[in-house]
C-alpha cells in the first residue's frame, strides 16, 4: 500500500500564506527579503508583517496626494491589525515585535503630520525600503 507524502511546509512557505491572509502577493525583492528575515530568526508571521506594512508604506506614497486612493488603503490598514493582533494572541509573533509593527500600520495609516515622517523611516530601509517587496491583492481605486 502507498501513503501520500506530503511536503513540509518551509518558513517561507508560512510567509507566503500569512501575506495572502494579510492581502498581498511577494515579489521576487519580497522572496529575498523574506528569506534574509527568516534566516535572521524572524519568525514568518512577524516576516509577513513587515512585508505588508512596507508594501502599505509604498501604496501610500506612491498615491502622493490622491487623497481617495489613500483613504481606500484605511481600511486594509485596519484590517491588517487584526490580523496582526490575532498572530500575537496565537503567540505566532514575538509581543514586542506585534508592538512595533503594529504602531507602523497604525502610523501609516493615519492622516495626520507624522504620517509622512514615517512612511520615510520604513522606506528609507536600505534593503526592504529599496524595492517593491509584494503587490497588493485590493484595488485601492475608488
Amino acid at each position: 500500500m502507498f501513503s501520500i507524502f506530503k511536503k513540509k511546509k518551509t518558513g517561507l512557505d508560512i510567509v507566503l500564506h500569512n501575506l495572502t491572509m494579510m492581502g498581498y502577493d511577494i515579489l521576487p525583492h519580497g522572496i529575498t527579503v523574506a528569506t534574509a528575515e527568516l534566516a535572521s530568526g524572524y519568525r514568518p508571521a512577524e516576516v509577513a508583517s513587515h512585508i505588508a506594512f512596507t508594501t502599505m508604506a509604498r501604496d501610500i506614497h506612491e498615491a502622493r496626494d490622491n487623497f481617495l486612493t489613500i483613504s481606500a488603503i484605511y481600511p486594509h490598514g485596519m484590517a491588517l491589525l487584526d490580523v496582526l493582533k490575532d498572530c500575537k494572541d496565537n503567540h505566532l509573533m514575538n509581543p514586542a515585535q506585534w508592538e512595533n509593527d503594529s504602531t507602523a500600520v497604525y502610523r501609516i495609516i493615519t492622516l495626520d503630520e507624522q504620517q509622512l515622517e514615517w512612511i520615510g523611516k520604513i522606506l528609507n530601509d536600505p534593503v526592504a525600503g529599496k524595492n517593491r517587496l509584494a503587490t497588493s491583492r485590493i484595488e485601492y481605486q475608488v
